[in-house]
């Protein structure tokens, strides 16, 4: 079993359900329920990692402050190796509101804080040395991190012989491709969503997204389609599109992206092809949706496994 290092975005999520709307200023309406959990790429997907049985190590910055101390305990309490987690006295963890729909779509209110201050020296490189799989996740988000220091992170963890993956989140300073154009040759594997993949490329088509991909460089393709499932791009291989449940209906679509990539992963570090590994991460992030939280409803590979074995696309 290969061993993960996931690297970059954390916070804290303040999930609010049902969000339809913001009440007019001056009111108050009443919601079903307000909870707290861990989120952002990084944390998302090691804690996913973690509650599949896969060995997981996460490096990221959080405040000297309870939601940061919150991430570091629900992390180590999970099985996440949380060496690689800096403390920051001088910015405060980051935090999400996640205003949840009636339909289980979800818009959020952010604030960068830590995620934002993460740098490439923050990456220890005993944890480096240790992982066989190096993941990038949350990049767009890494305002200190993001481009030229990432490029060199990824170069020197291939050349120590590490498999380089990376997800992307929603740039809010919608600077898009520049943030990211440097490190993608030195990827593995690319994986971000249609949403994001189309800003990157200005194509809407996902197979001309997918050719944009690789002209800039990556070497691999994955391309989530959310309720449609994925496209599936390794290079001189046929291209897939692998659907997902359809039939489950999303309680909360928090953290789906991240379920998916964590799936993923955990294909890749038991040896598995892209084909298989994808159909896996469909249904991890199938898992993810039937719970509020973006990591609540992950289960074991056996159980996923399962799940696979008696739901039907």
């Amino acid at each position: 079993m290969k061993k993960v290092l996931c690297i970059g975005s954390v916070t804290t999520d303040v999930i609010v359900m049902p969000a339809d709307s913001i009440p007019t200023p001056g009111t108050l309406r009443a919601v079903d329920s307000i909870s707290t959990h861990v989120g952002g790429c990084a944390s998302n997907v090691a804690i996913d990692l973690a509650k599949l049985g896969i060995p997981v190590m996460l490096s990221c910055k959080v405040g000297n402050d309870n939601f940061g101390d919150f991430v570091k305990k629900t992390a180590s309490d999970i099985g996440v190796d949380v060496r690689g987690v800096v403390i920051n006295e001088q910015v405060s963890t980051t935090v999400s509101v996640v205003c949840v729909s009636s339909e289980g779509e979800r818009s959020f209110l952010y604030y960068p804080g830590s995620t934002s201050a993460f740098t490439e020296q923050n990456v220890s490189n005993e944890l480096l040395n240790e992982a066989e799989i190096v993941f990038v996740a949350g990049a767009m988000l890494l305002s200190n991190f993001d481009g030229k220091p990432c490029a060199s992170l990824m170069k020197n963890a291939r050349s120590k012989g590490k498999y380089t993956v990376m997800d992307t989140a929603w740039d809010f300073d919608d600077v898009w491709l520049p943030k990211v154009v440097d490190v993608l040759p030195e990827l593995d594997l690319f994986m971000p969503s249609i949403e994001e993949a189309a800003k990157l490329t200005g194509e809407t088509d996902i197979n001309l997204v997918a050719d944009k991909l690789f002209e800039f460089g990556c070497k691999n393709v994955i391309i989530k389609l959310g309720k449609d499932g994925a496209l599936v791009c390794p290079a001189g291989k046929e291209r897939v599109v692998l659907p997902t449940y359809r039939s489950i209906k999303p309680v909360d679509t928090t953290g789906a992206g991240d379920s998916f990539c964590a799936g993923f992963l955990a294909g890749l570090a038991q040896g598995w092809d892209y084909y298989k590994s994808v159909a896996f991460a469909n249904a991890v992030g199938t898992h993810c949706i039937m719970y509020v939280g973006a990591s609540t409803g992950i289960k074991s590979i056996e159980e996923t496994l399962d799940f696979m074995n008696t739901h039907s696309l």
